[in-house]
Order: structure tokens, then sequence, then C-alpha cells
């Protein structure tokens, strides 16, 4: 399923264990491979920021499940 980029941004993340991590912020995108390789998310009372391979994530619609 296609899904535009816009509605990606401000998603729960969540571990596949169930903790939360934290809420998407933006996203690198390899233009050659033409696929987005990591999302970055904010995560704290103090908006630190984390990356995660987007190879770690298992399931994207209402929120993130990702592998860490």
């Amino acid at each position: 399923m296609a899904r535009k980029i816009s509605e990606l941004y401000e998603m729960q993340v969540y571990s596949t264990e169930g903790a939360f991590l934290g809420v998407t912020e933006d996203f690198t995108f390899d233009d050659v491979e033409g696929r987005l390789v990591e999302i970055e998310i904010s995560a704290g009372r103090r908006g630190e920021r984390r990356r995660i391979s987007y190879d770690s994530v298992k399931a994207c619609k209402d929120i993130y499940i990702v592998e860490i």
C-alpha cells in the first residue's frame, strides 16, 4: 500500500516488546535506492532525538512497531 510521507510524521513509535519510544519527527530517504533508510524520533520531555534504521520497522499503520 502506498502512503504519503506526510502521513507518517508525528506517529507514535513502540518497540516489539510494547515500550513507547517516541514520536516520528523526520526521515532519511536514499534517492539512489529509492527507499527510506532511517526514521528519527523525538523521545522524552527534553525532546531527545534518536535515529532508527528503517529495516527495524516491523509494522506501520496507525503506529510504528520497531525491533531494537
